[in-house]
């Protein structure tokens, strides 16, 4: 009997290498997909998206200082108690998540139109001001890149820069 429940599992999971599901999209969805993690890094093997960051002040010259890129979602370290309590890496899950919502909408967006419009987006730019506020509470401009990097097991082997937004002024 357990033989007709593998060969009917192996039948759908053949159905569903063959059978291709239409996207589904509409304004209702994309207020729900918070809830639901961006599963599209299993479909290959390649370019992940990470969000890059700096800020700057304006010097009496009129000229900007800025600070180098900073990786701003870096991993946090292991330990037991994060099995029992660990809000800061769900935190960190949840922005990564941001990252690659945003990475997807930049994707699926049509040639030149204007990224600032995506609601990602802005999330992200509110994101970034945050950070940079904790980092450089004196900061004046800030300034963010979307970067593909495509990593082996020890190192970064190249680095696509996706978008780099436009200089922001400290609100």
């Amino acid at each position: 009997m357990s033989i007709y429940w593998v060969i009917a599992y192996f039948l759908v999971l053949a159905l569903t290498l063959i059978y291709k599901t239409p996207v589904v999209r509409g304004p209702w969805l994309f207020l729900l997909r918070s809830f639901f993690p961006n599963w599209k890094f299993f479909h290959t093997v390649g370019y992940v998206p990470h969000l890059y960051a700096r800020a700057s002040q304006l010097s009496a010259s009129g000229e900007h200082t800025w600070a180098e890129w900073e990786h701003l979602y870096p991993r946090t370290s292991p330990s037991f108690w994060h099995l029992f309590h660990n809000p800061n890496t769900n935190l960190g899950l949840a922005q990564q998540n941001l990252i690659d919502h945003f990475w997807a909408d930049l994707n699926d967006a049509p040639d030149g139109s204007d990224p600032r419009s995506l609601v990602t987006y802005q999330m992200v730019a509110h994101f970034v001001q945050g950070v940079l506020k904790d980092k450089y509470p004196a900061h004046s401009h800030s300034q963010f890149e979307l970067r593909m990097l495509l990593d082996n097991t020890t190192e970064t082997v190249h680095t696509h820069v996706m978008m780099t937004s436009p200089i922001e002024v400290l609100s």
